[in-house]
């Protein structure tokens, strides 16, 4: 089995899909023959459950595994003499079983039971090695036919033996994917019923490929596509997926809320998704914790604005059936109403993001990435060196611009028109990156840009035959890209640099460790745009056009789009009212 350590909670592991928590006990320790024994059973690698598939669940549960873990380590260097605390894994959220998810348990078994021996037989005609293979399991089936007839007969069957029991499949069931199943409860006699009706399934199937009777089928890559009669939930978002070919974030987003859905809900035939189904998904999604993973990252429930997003991605997939006519009806997932489900977070914890202020401005461009630092690489610590790299000139642009990270990093040399007439960054689409909402637009290169030195860099970074703007920001692609993803400029080196270290360490009086920061790189934005409206009293349909937000329907209607040449002489002059920058780096 292959296993895959997670990427952002050490020492977590996933099997079967379940999180573990996994730790190498010194070899200090195994040497210890009888401590080694008692406390951790003579085996090299402590491992435990952590009992959830969900991410924030594990996050959680992961901190009392470690603290177990220590106490065993303290004792057996002998530096704990009290009883080690009980190891309490914070219990999964508990979902409600369905009849879909009895029909999902029945396939499983049946498949487990019966699938080595469709291999088998599919092998044996032309494999000597299968085919003796097949006989020995065969006569096994044979030798241990009682045992199979009492797992199959008897609801209460307990013997020994090396035959699945229905009883004991069923609790592993409950435990693995969180069903709302007490010991005695009739949900918990329906699973059992279900891996009973499974395994009878896969037993009657080896029997029928014994006899003659049934076709040994083939691998499901062989399978043709089912049609839309048989076409299940995760079927038709695959199928959206390829037609509809939306962004690589929307791609990922929409994998991720089917995922969710199927956690919540279990495996669903298309036509059976109901409006329940949407109802208990976000009662599912209000009980998710995210955050925690690095510093300053707030562990908090979802947001009201993420379970709304999460069910309207799935809402396009629905829509997108219907419009097919692979399912009739109103679309369940529209008019939910999210709100009633939300677990609300403190605002002292999760304070609304805001812009930055110019006294804020002034402390930040105050810092060593700006004024000068220790070298090249004390980046952080004051002194002679100038930078003259995007470090010093991305912030100073996007001050400038109100542009997005993205729309920065991805800024090709072709696109900075420094000699038009209406000197402008040309923010559209190319082979880097996309723009939001798929709109090119024109912003102004201002004068006060201009007077810090930018067309220096510029003709710099020209002269190099570089072609971006800022050849220094690199960017990977997020993790589980395709082919046709972008880098995550937003999540560059230069970004975390910026938002965790430079803005901490020039806001410390304002930023408490202790809650989500309320400004980002992303606040330069917000300062750009209120210094056009609020201290130069730009319209607001122009601010819009510039800095790529939506106009009012009225404002799209009889203005429309502006061009350079209608944005470029109100804006080109505007600038910050009591902003101190350093001088440029020469």
């Amino acid at each position: 089995m292959r296993r895959k350590m997670t990427s952002t909670i050490p020492h977590v592991r996933k099997r079967d899909g379940v999180f573990q928590f996994e730790r190498r006990v010194p070899l200090h320790i195994q040497r210890d023959a009888p401590r080694y024994a008692e406390l951790f059973n003579s085996k090299p690698l402590y491992r435990v459950s952590l009992r959830t598939k969900d991410e924030g669940q594990a996050l959680i549960a992961r901190t009392a595994a470690k603290a177990h873990f220590e106490a065993l380590l303290a004792k057996a260097a002998g530096r704990e003499a009290r009883a080690l605390p009980a190891l309490v894994l914070p219990a999964p959220p508990e979902r409600i079983v369905t009849q879909a998810d009895l029909d999902m348990v029945a396939d499983r078994y049946a498949h487990l039971t019966a699938d080595p021996f469709e291999r088998l037989h599919r092998r044996a005609n032309v494999d000597p090695a299968a085919a003796e293979e097949l006989a020995r399991r065969e006569y096994e089936i044979e030798l241990f036919a009682e045992d199979i007839q009492r797992a199959l007969t008897m609801p209460h069957d307990q013997s020994d033996g090396p035959i699945l029991r229905p009883t004991d499949e069923a609790r592993l069931i409950v435990t693995e994917r969180g069903y709302k199943a007490p010991a005695g409860s009739e949900e918990l006699g329906a699973i059992v019923g279900a891996v009973r009706t499974g395994m009878t399934r896969g037993y009657a199937r080896i029997s029928a490929l014994a006899t003659g009777e049934a076709v040994p089928m083939l691998p499901p890559s062989n399978k043709p596509k089912p049609d839309s009669d048989g076409m299940t939930f995760a079927e038709a978002v695959k199928r959206y997926l390829e037609v509809c070919k939306p962004s690589s974030r929307a791609f990922s987003e929409t994998s991720l809320a089917l995922k969710q859905f199927e956690a919540c809900v279990g495996r669903k035939a298309l036509v059976a998704v109901s409006r329940e189904d949407m109802h208990l998904f976000a009662e599912h999604l209000s009980n998710h914790i995210v955050g925690g993973k690095s510093a300053g990252s707030v562990v908090r429930h979802l947001s009201e604005q993420t379970i709304a997003k999460r069910i309207r991605m799935l809402g396009a997939v629905l829509n997108h059936a219907i419009d097919r006519g692979w399912m009739k009806g109103a679309n369940p997932a529209h008019g939910i109403k999210v709100s009633k489900y939300v677990k609300e977070t403190s605002q002292a914890l999760m304070p609304s993001k805001r812009r930055l202020q110019i006294d804020e401005l002034n402390r930040i461009f105050a810092h060593p990435w700006f004024t000068g630092c220790r070298s090249a690489v004390e980046v952080h610590a004051p002194g002679n060196f100038r930078l003259d790299d995007s470090r010093f000139w991305a912030p100073i642009v996007a001050l400038f611009t109100g542009c997005r990270a993205a729309e920065i990093g991805g800024l090709k040399i072709s696109d900075v028109r420094l000699n038009d007439r209406f000197p402008h960054f040309l923010i559209r689409d190319n082979e880097y990156r996309k723009v939001k909402n798929r709109r090119a637009r024109s912003v102004p290169i201002l004068t006060a840009l201009l007077d810090l030195g930018f067309a220096r860099y510029f003709d710099r970074i020209s002269a190099s035959g570089a072609l971006r703007l800022f050849p220094d920001w690199a960017a990977r692609k997020r993790i589980g890209g395709g082919p046709d993803e972008y880098p995550a400029w937003s999540n560059a080196n230069i970004i975390r640099s910026f938002n965790r270290t430079v803005l901490p360490t020039a806001l410390h009086e304002t930023l408490s460790a202790d809650m989500r920061r309320e400004v980002t790189f992303h606040s330069l934005r917000g300062a750009f745009k209120a210094m056009l409206t609020v201290t130069n009293g730009i319209r607001p349909h122009i601010a819009n056009e510039v800095v790529g937000h939506a106009n009012s329907e009225l404002d799209e209607r009889y203005i429309g789009g502006l061009t350079i040449e209608e944005t470029y002489p109100t804006v080109h002059s505007c600038t910050y009212r009591g902003l101190i920058l350093p001088p440029p780096p020469v």
